[in-house]
C-alpha cells in the first residue's frame, strides 16, 4: 500500500515535470515560428522569352502573410521580395490563371508564407513592339494671379515606348508626370519622368525628359477714347496752330491688371511742329506715349491735319 502511494506520488510529479518541459518546448517553438507579419505591395513580374510582352495582368502587386522567428520577419519589406512567374512557352492571346506559391517568391529570409492576397494572377501575353510617340507635358495647380502659360516645350519631343502590341497600337501620345505650377513667378525648366499608363508592362526610352514652361503675364486690350492731341512746338512759338480732329481714340494692349485700371488721361498724344517753318496746312502722324508695359495696337485716326498760321 505504502509503495503504491509512493509510486502514485512519484508519477504525479513526473507528469507535472513533463507538462512543464512541454510548455518550455512550446515556448521555444513559438519563439522561432510564432510571429506573423503582412507585407503589402510586393511586385509581381512575369519571366517571358524575348519578343513577348504582358498585355493583361490582374494584379501588378500582392500582399503576403509571413510566419517565422522575430529575426526572420523583422527585416521583411517589399523592396527585397518579388514574385516571379515563369512562362517559358507563351501562347498568343491565351488567358492563363496562375496560383501563387512560395516557390514563385524570391525571398532572402527564412520566413514562411502563410498566404498570398490575391492567391491567383490572371495573365494574357502579346507580341512586344516599339513605337515612337510624341510627349505631352502635363501640369497641375495654377500659376499666381496675373500670369499665364504661354507655351510648354518638351525635349525630346518624342520617346520610344515598348510594350504589348494591342496596348501600344491604341496610343497616340504619351504624357509626363504633372509639372507643378504653384508659386512659379516666371519661365522655368524641369526634368520630369514619363508617366506610363501601365509601368509594370511598358518601358520608355528615355524615361525622363526636360520640360520648359514659358510663363507670361495675362494680357488684355482696351480702347481709350477722346484723348486730346497736343502740339509740340519750339519754346517761344508765336504762331497759331489748329489741329483737326482735336481728339483721337487708341487701342492698347498690356498686362490684364494694368489694363483694367488704365485711363485715357494716362496716354499722351501729340504732333511735333518744331521743324515746320511754313505757315500752311500739314497732315502729321500722331505720336502716343503710354505707361511702361503698355503697347499701342491702333490709333484712330493715325494722322491729323495741322493748320499753322500767324497770330493777328
Amino acid at each position: 500500500m505504502k509503495n503504491s502511494l509512493f509510486n502514485l506520488y512519484k508519477d504525479k510529479w513526473l507528469i507535472l515535470l513533463c507538462i512543464f518541459l512541454g510548455f518550455l518546448a512550446w515556448q521555444g517553438i513559438r519563439k522561432n515560428i510564432g510571429f506573423e507579419v503582412s507585407v503589402s505591395n510586393v511586385a509581381v513580374d512575369v519571366d517571358i522569352p524575348p519578343g513577348w510582352a504582358v498585355s493583361e495582368k490582374s494584379a501588378p502587386r500582392v500582399s503576403i502573410l509571413f510566419r517565422g522567428s522575430r529575426e526572420d520577419i523583422r527585416y521583411l519589406n517589399n523592396e527585397q521580395l518579388r514574385v516571379i512567374i515563369p512562362v517559358p512557352e507563351p501562347q498568343y492571346g491565351k488567358e492563363m490563371e496562375v496560383r501563387l506559391s512560395e516557390k514563385l517568391l524570391k525571398n532572402p529570409t527564412s520566413a514562411k508564407v502563410v498566404r498570398f492576397n490575391p492567391s491567383t494572377i490572371t495573365l494574357k501575353l502579346d507580341q512586344e513592339i516599339e513605337r515612337r510617340l510624341p510627349v505631352k507635358a502635363m501640369t497641375e495647380n495654377n500659376l499666381p494671379a496675373g500670369l499665364q502659360t504661354e507655351r510648354i516645350i518638351s525635349t525630346p519631343a518624342s520617346v520610344v515606348v515598348s510594350g504589348a502590341r494591342e496596348m501600344l497600337e491604341s496610343l497616340e501620345s504619351i504624357h509626363t508626370k504633372p509639372v507643378d505650377l504653384k508659386d512659379r513667378n516666371g519661365s522655368f525648366k524641369e526634368s520630369v519622368q514619363v508617366a506610363l499608363l501601365q509601368p509594370d508592362r511598358m518601358r520608355a526610352e528615355p524615361d525622363w525628359i526636360t520640360v520648359e514652361v514659358v510663363v507670361a503675364a495675362h494680357t488684355g486690350t482696351k480702347q481709350l477714347e477722346k484723348i486730346p492731341v497736343q502740339v509740340m512746338s519750339t519754346p517761344g512759338e508765336s504762331r497759331k496752330v489748329n489741329v483737326t480732329p482735336q481728339t483721337i481714340n487708341v487701342t492698347v494692349r498690356g498686362p490684364q491688371q494694368k489694363i483694367e485700371t488704365l485711363q485715357a488721361s494716362s496716354a499722351l498724344a501729340y504732333v511735333s511742329c518744331t521743324e515746320l517753318t511754313e505757315s500752311t496746312g500739314y497732315d502729321l502722324p500722331v505720336v502716343v506715349d503710354l505707361p511702361e508695359g503698355i503697347q499701342l495696337v491702333n490709333t484712330e485716326p493715325a494722322v491729323v491735319h495741322v493748320e499753322i498760321g500767324t497770330l493777328n
